[in-house]
């Protein structure tokens, strides 16, 4: 088998409420808390496609029913397969729903959807080859970061941070810094209004 990252997303709006209801006693019990404190029922909807998203992609590869897969937590934190077999990882923004599966090595994913964001949130957690980046130059404008070339740059780096830490299982912190953007470690889609990032473990 190969190592490939494969990644699928899915529009909520395509989901009828019939199958999100159902889906949400098909989650697993640590799943379906996180889902309960969620504090938006939109939030919660996403959660849970998110979930149907995992399952049906890992159902179809494994050969099981998407009941039958089993999730649980790794010692650093990281939901992964009960039995082994696949790494994934998933994320939602917006409406859309994204998963990334690998039979072989740690996958991180991060879809965002672009919204206006204050220009100093990158002194915090941007290098300054990622401030170049974004910027086009060192300078860091006052205000926000509106225009959508712009905003197109900063989510590339900020869905490849938060994808970069989902496939060491770290979790997001304050030393983003140390992970700067590398647009040869990553694979980076942009549709409609949204950004995406995948990283897999070299």
């Amino acid at each position: 088998m190969s190592a490939e990252t494969e990644f699928f997303t899915s529009d909520i709006k395509r989901i009828s409420r019939t199958d999100i209801d159902a889906a949400y006693f098909s989650m697993s019990p640590e799943r379906r808390k996180k889902c309960d404190g969620l504090r938006f029922q939109s939030d919660k909807d996403l959660c849970i496609a998110s979930d149907m998203l995992l399952r049906r992609v890992l159902s179809e590869r494994l050969g099981i029913s998407p009941d039958e897969i089993a999730f649980e937590v790794s010692e650093n934190g990281k939901p992964c397969l009960k039995n082994g077999g696949y790494h994934f990882s998933i994320s939602h923004s917006g409406e859309i729903a994204a998963v990334a599966v690998n039979n072989a090595c740690p996958v991180g994913i991060d879809v965002e959807k672009m919204k206006p964001v204050p220009a100093r949130i990158v002194r915090r957690f941007f290098s300054e080859s990622d401030i170049r980046f974004v910027f086009e130059g060192s300078v860091i404008p006052d205000g926000k970061i509106e225009d959508r070339e712009t905003l197109t740059r900063f989510f590339k780096v900020w869905t490849y941070k938060e994808a970069f830490v989902k496939m060491t299982g770290e979790g997001i912190s304050d030393n983003l810094q140390s992970c700067p953007y590398d647009e040869n470690n990553c694979i980076t889609k942009t549709f409609d209004d949204y950004v995406l990032t995948v990283i897999t473990a070299k």
